[in-house]
């Protein structure tokens, strides 16, 4: 595999690699900056489960799962096939516990595969926003996590989640108001109420962080969203890494919050071919913009950043 240094002071990228594809570099490396007090390694990888999500990170102590990706594909030349990438994944990579599936937010293509990962595997722990849904596979995962004994976690911005050998996830969204807003406009007893809850934006949103590296996880949430944390957050957002919001979507990934967290690179999860033509050129073109290297599953197949908590490498698969 080809290695290519990442220098954070000095990242120069054309434009035109950027907007020829999600990006063409097979390795990077680079610092997470400040000296770092964390020991042992974190590892986060990005699979390639087509057009949907799902990150599976192992910091030694913990083996952690955000989102599942979808149970069928919606990918040209294999719509409504059943889609069994991520189960092969673990497979491949012999997980047989997961420590703590985190599910952002209750679309398909982010929790499609879950009720086989809580049926099929040792899940300890779900957490997630606390939103009801009537998302079939939403409520087929809380019934087996029922049925096995799983541990259910709500979290809302303030939440900080332990997931050993000092690797923190800091959720920031969705706050507690959207919680309740969006909770009650989906309990049965309020059915009628016209308005209605946009999932993209209930998703839970957390920094990633070990010694001084940080990695930024998005879920799907939207622009809506990334304006109200530049607000609260500002500066505190700035992260090495970025999990692309929403696949690359133009509905996502907005010049503001992408200046606040200044990400060396950004990776994005999406099926070749999909229906909703993610990444978006927009997106790609302000990536290219603001020197952001892009990495994306639909060229490099899974991505994987590694981190001791002070340098970091991405890689890719292909």
């Amino acid at each position: 595999m080809k290695r290519i240094f990442l220098v954070v002071c000095a990242f120069v990228i054309t434009a035109g690699l950027l907007l020829a594809g999600c990006g063409n570099k097979d390795s990077a490396q680079g610092s997470a900056g400040s000296v770092a007090s964390a020991q042992g390694q974190l590892t986060v990888k990005v699979l390639d489960v087509g057009q949907g999500d799902a990150i599976l990170i192992r910091t030694g102590a913990q083996t952690v799962l955000i989102d599942t990706g979808d149970a069928k594909f919606y990918e040209d030349g294999k719509k409504g096939q059943e889609n069994n990438l991520l189960m092969a994944a673990l497979q491949k990579e012999n997980v047989t516990v997961i420590d703590k599936l985190i599910l952002t937010h209750a679309h398909a293509d982010h929790i499609g595969r879950a009720p086989d990962v809580v049926e099929q595997l040792n899940v300890k722990e779900i957490i997630y926003n606390g939103i009801p849904s009537t998302n079939k596979y939403f409520r087929q995962t809380l019934k087996n996590a029922k049925d096995k004994g799983v541990q259910l976690t709500k979290v809302t911005a303030g939440t900080t989640v332990d997931l050993g050998n000092n690797v923190k996830f800091e959720v920031i969204s969705p706050d507690e108001a959207l919680v309740n807003k969006d909770s009650k406009i989906l309990t049965d007893a309020d059915k009628k109420n016209d308005k209605q809850a946009e999932a993209n934006n209930e998703s839970v949103v957390g920094i990633l962080s070990f010694g001084s590296f940080k990695m930024m996880l998005t879920g799907d949430a939207e622009k809506e969203i990334e304006a109200g944390l530049v607000q609260k957050y500002g500066k505190s957002l700035e992260c090495q890494v970025l999990k692309a919001g929403h696949h690359g979507s133009k509905t996502s990934s907005s010049e503001a919050f992408l200046k606040a967290v200044k990400p060396k690179a950004a990776l994005i999860s999406a099926g070749a071919n999909n229906q909703y033509h993610h990444p978006h050129p927009s997106t790609m073109k302000m990536y290219s913009a603001l020197g952001i290297m892009p990495y994306c599953t639909i060229e490099k197949g899974t991505i994987t950043v590694t981190s001791d908590g002070k340098n970091f490498e991405i890689t890719s698969e292909k």
